[in-house]
């Protein structure tokens, strides 16, 4: 089988971590050939386990809907693109890739079956950040369509599944749900790795800890009005790793709090373990996620979460206060209870790192992968698309 994986991204996230792990665990002697068409930003970040690279960046310099006419046109490069490496399967990556994977192989009139795996809920972005009934419009028939001409659709959680049955018509029967994975031996290998950039920092005090881009989506104030309140009655420190257009504006309510000896902005960093590892507790807290790969890489290095109860991967990750502790979502108060309730309760939060580490293992990166490879062989026969 010859697979090409559209992935278009500058920056490495949960969903670039995910073809990541595809490209490691793929089952190569049922994808004999890989192509990844992807950007030269991206490609550094990616493992060597390909057999073809394609730079869209010439090509396709857009990542996300603008309006029916760009989408077209990049719909026709994409198809170019992929009548030159001839897949018989195309994977793509987040919502405009398989926007540009589905649409460009039907242009293009080619034989590919085609995969998307969205990666978030979407109808969740456009309520936050989508403005007018035209552009909304426009996004609901590009994201339907999407849907429901690929051959198959691949989500990370039964919540992103639902909103995509819900609000744009996708066929539940050509919807599959695959959680993403995480390799323990790789994240206990990294998590070895000295912590740099705490020295500022009371070590006696509880470590808390957060790993995202600091983006209003990310809702990172939220754990710092949350971290405000716990100071008085069990004073804690906070490492924040990640960067991004809010830095500033949040470095500065924590200066303004008086809390700059409590509190270390790291930036961004290539290897987030050591700090999960390091942290008594891993908090995360987002207006909406399709999935929330960092609580699973915390689980995985033993630190327990506690994360705000948003659409829609949390609850499903941490299975109903299961593996972690869910908190109402946009409520600093019971955020802050969330996080006192477990530093308060030591055996809590063993038994809690005993879960997790059990959750990660559950969802292994070969699990993934191979559930992957299972949708990729079914397409291979005709008799498996009339679902």
């Amino acid at each position: 089988m010859r697979l090409l994986i559209l992935h278009l991204a500058s920056v490495f996230g949960g969903a670039e971590r995910t073809t990541s792990n595809l490209l490691t665990h793929l089952d190569r002697g049922l994808v004999g050939h890989i192509t990844l068409a992807s950007t030269a930003a991206l490609r550094p970040f990616l493992p060597d386990r390909y057999d073809t690279f394609i730079d869209t960046g010439p090509h396709l310099p857009r990542g996300w809907f603008t309006n029916t006419s760009d989408l077209m046109a990049d719909s026709r490069v994409a198809g170019s693109l992929m009548r030159e490496a001839a897949p018989d399967v195309v994977l793509g990556m987040m919502h405009y890739s398989a926007a540009l994977a589905v649409f460009g192989a039907r242009l293009a009139r080619l034989p590919a079956r085609t995969v998307g795996s969205f990666r978030g809920p979407v109808f969740e972005h456009m309520r936050h950040y989508e403005r007018g009934l035209r552009r909304r419009a426009f996004l609901r028939f590009a994201v339907g369509s999407t849907a429901r001409l690929a051959d198959r659709m691949i989500v990370p959680s039964q919540g992103t599944a639902d909103e995509l049955h819900r609000h744009f018509l996708g066929p539940a029967k050509r919807t599959v749900v695959i959680p993403n994975g995480i390799d323990r031996a790789e994240a206990a290998s990294l998590a070895a790795e000295p912590v740099v950039g705490l020295e500022t920092l009371d070590p006696g005090l509880p470590l808390l800890c957060v790993a995202a881009r600091l983006s209003p989506e990310k809702d990172v104030g939220l754990l710092l009005e949350a971290f405000r309140q716990i100071q008085g009655s069990c004073p804690a420190a906070l490492a924040v790793v990640g960067d991004g257009p809010q830095r500033a504006e949040l470095e500065g309510r924590v200066a303004d709090w008086g809390l700059n000896d409590r509190v270390v902005f790291l930036g961004h960093r290539d290897n987030v373990y050591p700090y999960l590892r390091r942290a008594d507790l891993y908090v995360h807290t987002c207006k909406f996620e399709g999935f929330g790969y960092t609580m699973l890489e915390a689980m995985c290095c033993g630190t327990p979460v506690v994360a705000t109860d948003c659409p829609y991967g949390p609850r499903e990750v941490i299975g109903d206060d299961r593996y972690g502790v869910l908190v109402p979502p946009e409520d600093p108060g019971a955020l802050a209870s969330g996080i006192l309730s477990l530093l308060r309760d030591p055996e809590r939060l063993a038994r809690l790192s005993e879960q997790g580490m059990a959750r990660a293992e559950q969802l292994s990166t070969a699990r993934m992968a191979e559930r992957y490879g299972a949708v990729f062989d079914g397409l291979m026969s005709s008799e498996n698309l009339t679902g």
